[in-house]
């Protein structure tokens, strides 16, 4: 018979935190016939029942508390007996039959509460209770305090509705409770170290209160909470005397084996504890801090794991990188490289680690392309001196890949160059692998561009490897398909390559990664703005820049390309000064690392912006640093000319402009006819440039929308400039179409000196033309019209100068005195509002008056 002691009911402690949501729960639950409470140890199982039972007035309630004298039905059924006994329920017999009669015969409900239920199957208690709840009637209520799932048919009772459950995460303290037993124990925490304390306890009631006893007397509170967790000494000793020592021995080293992993199934069990791994399954039914995590997967409560793994290093350290090569190889056996690489770092091995990187294609999540399974932080912390010395290139390939995450350049080439060195002398058949994560570090490493030239051959390297084995590396897909779409780009190629963009930027959003995913929208922006689709580029570049800035992963990473891109947008819709602002913003994100396309394409899109601005000398400058950048490809070098042409031109230099012009390949393409009839126009020979112009339109359905634009206004204004209105409306009427479908505004502010005095006269194409006018004016000085009309002794003087002739050549070749030359030129400049010979040309040649 049990002692008297042990039958007495436990008592509520006055430090109990009041739960009444829990409350409520019980309340309604024991009006069902089962109510099941499970929790690891300290959970506060008992004391939730304690505090109900207190106050509850209905039903009676008869406590029984399992232990050794319980295992058998005589024993359990006799301290059944007693507790109904103390409760005031006519006192039965010692058996079964008796115990069912009389509370069948009770007349009210009474609830049995039974603490430290075993988990066992075929446990006395459990045939006891289970034979009650058949026979016992209506009145009988079962509620039953476990560590784990009992053996009951709690799924049966599930299915008729008539069973409560309240598991661990119910039990679980939140922050009210939090700071109701911090206050017990007289601290005070801010809100910050008060969440951290929750997040490293998971609100476990006995570790909770366990750290609020440590920090009474702690000087830094707050420090404590922070780095509390479960290999401090109070939260050890708890759970070694209350759950570890308690097991047998197969099963204690079971749970000590498996510890190394965050989640465990019986196979792997069995691999990390061997034969005593058996007992895995029991181990788990038993214990509450196992939490199912479905498909027969385990995983141990947060502060458990850390004292079992704290528990293990000081009982056996030496097994500790064993278990974790035992559990890397079983990882990769299963076609997990990501688990297999993490033990693999841990078992400190740096070669063990790096071939299963490589091996395995793992390269992308060391280099941060998949932020949800990164690898890159596990690398930093191992030590790397024989990295750069090493006869095996596999760890200088991670190693590169680590410096490339970071930024670091310099470690980066140096580790891509001895990998580069070692791979050299490997047969292709069995280094294919390494060639390709090497690959895969080129085109991620600082200062790389999907544009570059030498992009080609890794991103060839990439696009080899068969399919099967990228769907499951949307990294390494995006990767390649980028690289392939920028060796397309730097050919010329831009429609190809803006369509290998879409497909890598596709893979990239399925890899997940925010660098990945901006850089591919970045350079399909680019890609886009350079072929004229500006809606297409504006709104790429927008969702570029929805995503952060600085990226998460790799950290700290920037995008320059969907800057540039939308740089060149805002001047193609005369937004002058956020044009300027992302040209800024793309400079600081290029700052150290810049490639020489961007780099190029950088100071094309400046020098666009300061030619809108009117200041064709600082256009002139940028672009001899363009011109000085090598390699580029052959297309961006004739964009760089024709754009020192035009500039040449707006600062009056018609031959360097011509010079460029020729350069950039004559009349052939419609954006060099353009500049060429311009110059041709401002010499006077205006048929010879609208036939120049008219004959390269009728050939330019591939030219970007931009360009054609510029070149049906040039039209219209050579139209218009011989009255042939019939003609210069309908060029303008072509550029008015082109324009508005991709929101064009800058030719228009540009040709505003002789475009608005047309439309003035011709009310209902100043009325369609009116959104694409309604801009920001063009910056004082650039193309304001004319105070009034040059006389034509004027204009003769200002083709003169325009052929830089003194003043004494002009008065020689006019037969004027040179008196009269100069009341000419003050008269030309006040009507031209500049006070120079070059601005007078320059602003005449803006006006087609040359």
């Amino acid at each position: 018979m049990p002692k008297a002691e042990e039958l007495m009911d436990p008592y509520l402690p006055e430090w109990a935190v009041p739960r009444p949501r829990l409350m409520e729960r019980l309340r309604k639950g024991v009006r069902g016939p089962l109510t099941v409470i499970t929790g690891p140890p300290g959970s506060g199982k008992t004391i939730t029942a304690l505090m109900w039972a207190a106050a509850s007035t209905r039903p009676i309630i008869c406590w029984v508390g399992c232990d050794d004298s319980t295992v058998t039905v005589r024993g359990f059924c006799a301290a059944l007996a007693e507790g109904l006994s103390r409760a005031g329920v006519a006192e039965p017999a010692s058996h079964e039959a008796a115990l069912a009669a009389a509370l069948r015969e009770a007349g009210v409900p009474v609830a049995v509460v039974i603490d430290d239920f075993p988990a066992r199957p075929g446990s006395a208690p459990a045939e006891v209770v289970n034979r009650l709840l058949r026979n016992a009637g209506p009145g009988f209520r079962a509620v039953v305090l476990s560590r784990s799932d009992s053996p009951l048919p709690l799924h049966r009772h599930r299915l008729a509705g008539e069973l409560t459950e309240i598991r661990a995460g119910d039990l679980a303290f939140g922050d009210r409770e939090i700071a109701a037993v911090l206050a017990q124990h007289g601290v005070r925490l801010g809100r910050a170290a008060q969440r951290a304390l929750r997040e490293r306890t998971g609100g476990w009631p006995a570790g909770i209160r366990l750290a609020a006893m440590s920090m009474e007397a702690h000087p830094d509170p707050e420090a404590f909470a922070a780095r509390f967790a479960g290999d401090d000494q109070s939260v050890v000793g708890y759970l070694m005397e209350e759950v570890v020592d308690a097991q047998p021995p197969d099963a204690r080293w079971t749970l000590l084996a498996t510890s190394v992993v965050p989640s465990v199934n019986a196979e792997l069990a069995g691999v990390l504890a061997g034969e005593a791994g058996r007992a895995f399954p029991d181990v788990v039914r038993r214990n509450a801090f196992a939490a199912p995590l479905g498909r027969g997967w385990y995983g141990y409560h947060h502060m458990f794991g850390e004292a079992l793994r704290l528990i293990l290093r000081h009982e056996s350290p030496a097994m500790v990188p064993e278990l974790h090569r035992r559990a890397a190889a079983w990882f990769e056996r299963c076609g997990r490289p990501v688990e297999a690489v993490r033990h693999a770092v841990r078992t400190g091995d740096r070669r063990f680690a790096s071939r299963l990187v490589v091996d395995r294609l793992a390269i992308g999540h060391v280099l941060g392309l998949r932020p949800r399974e990164a690898l890159s932080g596990m690398f930093e912390s191992m030590p790397d001196e024989d990295t750069l010395a090493g006869a095996e290139p596999e760890p200088a390939i991670v190693a590169a890949a680590v410096a490339a995450r970071r930024g670091d350049g310099p470690l980066c080439s140096a580790a891509l160059d001895h990998a580069g060195r070692l791979l050299q002398r490997a047969p292709d058949e069995a280094a294919w692998p390494a060639r390709l994560c090497l690959a895969a570090v080129e085109l991620c490493r600082p200062g790389a561009s999907a544009f570059a030239a030498a992009s080609g051959d890794a991103a060839g390297l990439l696009g080899d490897v068969p399919d099967r084995l990228l769907d499951d590396r949307p990294e390494l897909r995006a990767l390649a398909l980028a690289g392939r779409a920028g060796a397309r780009a730097w050919d010329g190629r831009l429609p190809e390559a803006a369509r290998l963009f879409e497909a890598a930027l596709a893979a990239a959003e399925q890899a997940g990664g925010d660098f990945q995913r901006k850089r591919c929208l970045g350079d399909l922006a680019l890609t886009e703005a350079l072929r004229g689709n500006v809606v297409r580029a504006a709104e790429l570049a927008a969702r570029a820049g929805r995503l952060p800035e600085k990226s998460v992963s790799p950290e700290g990473r920037r995008v320059a390309t969907a800057h540039l891109a939308s740089a060149w947008e805002h001047l193609e819709r005369w937004r002058i000064d956020a044009a300027r602002t992302e040209l800024a913003r793309a400079s600081l994100a290029s700052s150290g690392c810049a490639d020489p396309f961007s780099t190029a394409v950088q100071c094309l899109v400046r020098a666009r912006a300061e030619m809108c601005r009117g200041r064709p000398e600082h256009a002139l400058r940028d672009l001899r640093a363009a011109e000085a950048i090598v390699p580029r490809p052959g297309w961006l070098g004739r964009r760089l000319a024709l754009a020192a042409a035009e500039a040449h031109e707006s600062a009056g230099d018609v031959e360097a402009a011509r010079r460029d012009a020729e350069r950039a390949g004559g009349t052939a393409a419609l954006d060099t006819a353009v500049v060429l009839a311009r110059i041709e126009a401002g010499g006077g020979a205006a048929e010879t440039a609208a036939a120049m112009l008219r004959s390269a339109l009728a050939r330019s359905a591939g030219a970007p929308a931009g360009v054609r634009v510029e070149a049906w206004l040039l039209d219209a204004r050579l139209a218009y400039r011989t009255a042939d209105r019939r003609r210069g409306r309908y060029s303008l009427e072509r550029a008015l179409r082109l324009a508005r479908h991709e929101e064009i505004r800058r030719p228009f502010a540009l040709s505003s000196s002789w475009l608005l005095p047309v439309l003035r006269g011709d009310p209902e194409m100043l009325r369609r033309c009116h959104p694409l006018l309604a801009a920001p004016p063009p910056p004082p000085g650039d193309g304001a019209a004319l105070v009034e009309p040059l006389s034509s002794r004027e204009l003769e003087v200002l083709r003169s100068v325009a052929q830089l002739m003194t003043t004494e050549e002009i008065a020689s070749a006019l037969c004027l005195s040179v008196n009269t030359v100069k009341t000419h030129l003050k008269s030309v400049y006040r009507k031209l509002a500049v006070t120079r010979r070059g601005e007078a040309v320059r602003r005449a040649r803006q006006l087609f008056l040359l």
